[in-house]
């Protein structure tokens, strides 16, 4: 027992290619069942983690047609955070990580005194959403719902988890203890210089 294996990560990069939105844990399980290896529930997040990265390099090796996809998701996720920066948005998900297709949603964070104040944002520029809730964890085990809405803007899908605004400075935790990845658009600006110079 002890950390995956390189291989099973590996394989499980391939897995999350090949499945556009599957749980990443379930890409892990499906490797670690096909080379009858046992997860380490201690290194979970560590593995998640690991996982992430191997995916960025597949897609970047064998699928270079998402790059530019990436790019594209990143750009609109960029011009979201401006019309909506009064709530202080972060970006969460694959479009942040880096690991996006054409699947993937633009998920945005916000932070604001109440779900209503972003329904009136919404209402006020004529936007037609969906709504629904979600629940995060809390690294003391504290379970909190909070309000999505969903939106389409052109052929993307935007999605606004809102929080309440003391929240900004509490990060919630994925499944497997690590924090849960959020990037302002100061950092969103950054990643997106990198992939400009990377490209070639």
């Amino acid at each position: 027992m002890g950390p995956a294996s390189l291989e099973l990560l590996r394989r499980a990069a391939r897995h999350a290619a090949e499945a556009p939105g599957q749980p990443r844990r379930d890409s892990l399980r499906a490797a670690a069942d096909e080379l009858g290896e046992t997860l380490d529930p201690r290194f979970r997040a560590a593995d998640m983690e690991r996982l992430e990265l191997e995916l960025s390099q597949y897609l970047a090796t064998f699928r270079p047609e998402q790059r530019e996809q990436l790019a594209t998701l990143r750009r609109v996720a960029l011009e979201a955070m401006g019309f909506f920066a009064e709530f202080r948005p972060r970006l969460v998900g694959d479009v942040l990580t880096g690991t996006a297709d054409e699947y993937s949603s633009i998920v945005l964070q916000l932070f604001a005194p109440t779900p209503e104040r972003v329904i009136e944002c919404l209402l006020g520029y004529d936007i037609p959403f969906e709504e629904s809730e979600t629940s995060y964890q809390y690294r003391d085990g504290r379970q909190e719902r909070v309000s999505v809405f969903t939106f389409g803007a052109g052929d993307d899908h935007i999605v606004l988890e809102v929080f309440p605004e003391e929240r900004l400075r509490e990060t919630p935790v994925v499944p497997g203890g690590a924090k849960l990845r959020r990037g302002s658009r100061r950092q969103l600006e950054a990643l997106m210089q990198e992939g400009a110079v990377d490209a070639p």
